[in-house]
């Protein structure tokens, strides 16, 4: 049976025995499930409202990345006050529309690996007067026309907080310290202050978001991890926040390397614990296939390299949990996406970008789901990156731009920003594919719910790439008086927006008429589902 004939059939509702677990992630039983003789699969879901939340998803989970590399940003974000491009103080005017719908998130810059060779000095002051540099990228030579000025620019547009990372690999201490002072310190107070002032922004930047360094297993110093936490402890010797409680991000390992965490802890420990509350491993799922042609065993694995990020969370997680019982320092996953191989450019400038489809946008939702699920550990994510690059939400040459299935995603499940994560449920088949010479197995349907006063947002990942399911959701502990859905889906897998069809990838929403504590709809192929549920 084809998709679209199996989709106008109406399955028999049927009861689906549920566990009262405490997992937070899919529980997958092989071959179970009746199916119907529409062939639709049933999937339960139960949400568990009679416990206590996990704890509240912070907004900084949905944030962005936007480093100097290839078109991030100059031609994504900056394109000049003098430009024919809709503008606002040199800042793309469609861009910062779109960032505005996705809630007060962090913007993370200036790198990436160009953090680590980036000195702050180079771009302030008059632009025509602005070193030119070696980029760190293609050598491309960097204008330094977007520097510390124009970034703040941009995020109080956008209405999203910054996020420094600084030059650990090439600058110094005191480098790191006076840009903090330079953006933190009030006017009149220091020099460094008066120099901000008289560059145009009288009031302090008032950053609290400091990563030190980038990467410093390869592109930000190739430290050890032992060197690596000796050059933290001199960076976060004395930093003065002027008033500003600073929050210092160490840079963690290179996917899920334990060994890694434990021997940077091990060195924080065994003298004086420097300041330190967020440790950022980075996990790219990487890619399997084509950005744009893929077999569907590829689809599959495309996703289950996606959900390694639900092992990486809990691993490190219990290897700060030695060193730090109390867990005072929370995750940062402040790069994470997929990364294709090159053929999909819309500018042959544009390094390393991408276009984005319904495949990635599953990957992003099963991501942020798994971040929902582990509200309480992370406090930060930065998708790589905003536009014009990897797993990006836009895409932009010259004046025409437009919004990935990414971003519809990200706008997707702003419902979730700042509500409490709830503990849900699942019990689905599994699904069978093929990689690496051997037959793997992924989850059927996963997600996250979550709670704010009387609404209750439910978000599920429908990973068969052809046939629907039938989902019976359980509300354990509340009743629905009310329930709209929002879909994102399309009949191909690969399908994807381009600035002649920009809706190609779209989110519907339809009102329902369920109600009750027990809740059954159907789950088209390939998709993200959002429910907005009111309680009585």
């Amino acid at each position: 049976m084809n998709r679209r004939t199996a989709l106008k059939q109406v399955a028999q509702a049927v009861t689906v025995g549920v566990t009262a677990g405490h997992l937070g992630w899919p529980r997958s039983i092989r071959g179970g499930g009746a199916a119907t003789a529409a062939g639709i699969e049933h999937t339960g879901v139960t949400v568990l409202l009679n416990e206590p939340p996990i704890g509240t998803i912070s907004p900084a989970i949905y944030s962005q990345f936007a480093e100097h590399i290839g078109g991030v940003i100059y031609d994504g974000i900056w394109v000049g006050r003098d430009s024919k491009i809709a503008n606002v103080d040199g800042i793309r005017k469609d861009l910062i529309e779109h960032v505005r719908r996705l809630g007060r998130v962090v913007v993370r810059w200036p790198g990436g690996c160009f953090a680590d060779r980036y000195h702050w000095r180079d771009g302030i002051g008059p632009r025509e007067k602005r070193p030119r540099r070696f980029g760190r990228w293609r050598e491309e030579t960097e204008p330094n026309h977007f520097g510390t000025h124009e970034f703040i620019r941009f995020c109080r547009l956008c209405d999203v907080e910054p996020y420094f990372a600084a030059n650990v690999g090439a600058g110094t201490v005191e480098e790191f310290q006076q840009w903090v002072e330079y953006c933190n310190a009030p006017a009149g107070r220091t020099t460094l202050a008066d120099e901000r002032v008289a560059n145009g922004d009288r009031e302090p930047f008032g950053i609290r978001y400091w990563g030190v360094g980038n990467e410093s297993w390869g592109c930000g110093g190739k430290f050890t991890p032992e060197d690596y936490c000796t050059e933290y402890r001199k960076f976060t010797e004395w930093v003065p926040g002027y008033g500003v409680p600073l929050y210092l991000i160490a840079a963690g390992p290179n996917g899920n390397d334990v060994d890694w965490t434990r021997r940077f802890f091990k060195k924080w420990t065994d003298y004086a614990r420097a300041p330190l509350h967020g440790w950022s491993p980075h996990y790219y799922a990487g890619t399997t296939g084509h950005a744009l042609k893929f077999s569907r065993d590829q689809w599959y694995e495309m996703l289950h390299k996606a959900n390694q990020m639900e092992k990486l969370i809990a691993d490190q997680w219990a290897a700060l949990g030695e060193f730090d019982p109390e867990h005072k320092v929370k995750l940062i996953i402040d790069e994470w996406g997929n990364w294709h191989p090159e053929g999909t450019e819309i500018n042959p400038r544009h390094l390393f970008e991408q276009m984005g489809s319904l495949r990635d946008a599953l990957v992003a939702a099963l991501t942020l789901d798994t971040f929902n699920r582990h509200a309480e550990k992370v406090d930060m994510a930065n998708v790589a990156q905003l536009v014009n690059n990897l797993h990006s939400l836009f895409l932009a040459d010259g004046d025409r731009f437009v919004a990935t299935p990414n971003f519809h995603v990200f706008e997707m499940y702003r419902p979730h920003h700042g509500a409490k994560s709830i503990r849900m449920n699942v019990q689905a088949p599994d699904i069978a594919f093929q990689a690496a010479g051997r037959e793997q197995r992924i989850f059927r349907v996963a997600g996250s719910a979550s709670l704010s006063g009387k609404n209750l947002t439910v978000t599920l990942v429908h990973s068969h790439a052809a046939e629907p399911a039938e989902v019976a959701l359980q509300l354990r502990g509340g009743m629905a008086e009310g329930v709209r859905k929002t879909v994102l889906t399309h009949t191909a897998l690969s399908a994807h927006n381009t600035f002649e069809r920009p809706g190609e990838v779209m989110p519907k929403t339809s009102a329902t008429d369920l109600r009750g504590p027990t809740l059954r709809c159907l789950l088209e192929p390939a998709s993200v589902t959002r429910l907005d549920i009111r309680l009585a």
